[in-house]
């Protein structure tokens, strides 16, 4: 096919994850032609301060709320159905969520949140410009990626620019131990990772970080920093060129 064409005639095959390459290698692509280049975030757009708490006005969340955001599109590997439990096992009064896209799941996650919608516990946006996304994440106190292992078995493979982007916001982050995701973010040191798919594990960690600004400041300081020196675009576009450089 086209694709096996492009891949042997290529002089480097740049992938977004370790998985990516290991799917490769096992296709018969030299190691030597790949190169593993993560996905990353412009950081200084994606910052703390710049307009959250005008945002938390607006909603109508107090001060002493705390507020845990997810922010995506609403497909089965993203394990909103997972958060969705997860806030049913919450019954905390001063937490609240914020949960920011739209897609094929919408509807079933809203069927389920029905009575958290209805006394805003839960607040749905919908769809907004990318613009205002890190409005939006800064708006927040938490941000979770609850991922969930792919339908059909397989590995998971990508590289969630919105992981980088919850990082560089400088918040506490609560996500899966996935793929990439694990291996990017370090246990109790830039976030709280939690076993993909167990809502109760989900559950306990935002309530963990709710209880504790103080451990939400310590993981949003050091994520951000992670993000700065290692994953910001300037970084990835230098993989690229250092790749053909060392060709010669």
């Amino acid at each position: 096919c086209f694709e096996n064409l492009n891949l042997s005639a290529a002089s480097r095959v740049f992938v977004v994850s370790e998985i990516e390459a290991r799917n490769l290698k096992e296709r018969g692509v030299s190691s030597e032609k790949i190169v593993v280049n993560p996905n990353g975030v412009e950081t200084e757009v994606f910052r703390p301060d710049i307009g959250g708490n005008k945002l938390r006005q607006e909603l109508g969340v107090g001060d002493d709320e705390v507020v845990a955001g997810f922010i995506g599109t609403f497909g089965p590997w993203h394990g909103v159905l997972t958060l969705a439990e997860a806030i049913k096992l919450l019954e905390v009064k001063n937490v609240r969520f914020l949960i920011v896209g739209t897609g094929s799941l919408q509807i079933e996650m809203e069927r389920m949140l029905a009575a958290e919608i209805a006394t805003r516990r839960v607040i749905f946006t919908g769809a907004i410009e990318h613009k205002r996304v890190p409005v939006y994440l800064d708006a927040c106190d938490i941000l979770v990626a609850p991922h969930v292992p792919l339908s059909d078995g397989s590995e998971f493979f990508g590289s969630p620019t919105k992981l980088f982007e919850y990082m560089a916001m400088g918040k506490g982050i609560v996500a899966s131990r996935l793929g990439q995701i694990g291996d990017v973010l370090q246990h109790e040191e830039t976030a709280l990772l939690i076993t993909p798919g167990d809502a109760a594990e989900l559950a306990n960690a935002i309530l963990r970080l709710a209880k504790s600004t103080e451990m939400r400041q310590k993981l949003g300081k050091h994520a951000r920093q992670e993000a700065v020196d290692k994953y910001t675009w300037r970084h990835n576009a230098r993989r690229v060129l250092e790749a053909y450089r060392e060709m010669g």
